[in-house]
């Protein structure tokens, strides 16, 4: 993927995560989780994200990858006990 215009990018809670970049919107749907706590999951999004995006992912990939991330890192307390590795993903 080469270099695309600047993006925004939108949690959106239960319904998922959007994006818009380069006049194109991009949705990806909520992971069910149990959460435990949500502190950090807005970071470990945020995280995933960027960690997709600088591996050169489709940014519907990007925000599938920023929507787990989100998610998974809800199952344990604290902001990063419960963060996903890439591998986990």
């Amino acid at each position: 993927m080469g270099a695309l215009g600047p993006a925004v990018v939108v949690k959106d809670g239960a319904d998922g995560a959007l994006a818009w970049e380069s006049g194109l919107v991009t949705r990806a749907p909520a992971r069910p989780v149990e959460p435990v706590d949500t502190v950090g999951a807005g970071d470990s999004f945020d995280a995933g994200y960027l960690a997709a995006r600088l591996r050169g992912m489709s940014p519907r990939e990007c925000l599938d990858v920023a929507v787990a991330c989100g998610s998974l890192s809800t199952r344990a307390a604290g902001g990063i006990a419960a963060q996903p590795a890439w591998d986990d993903l």
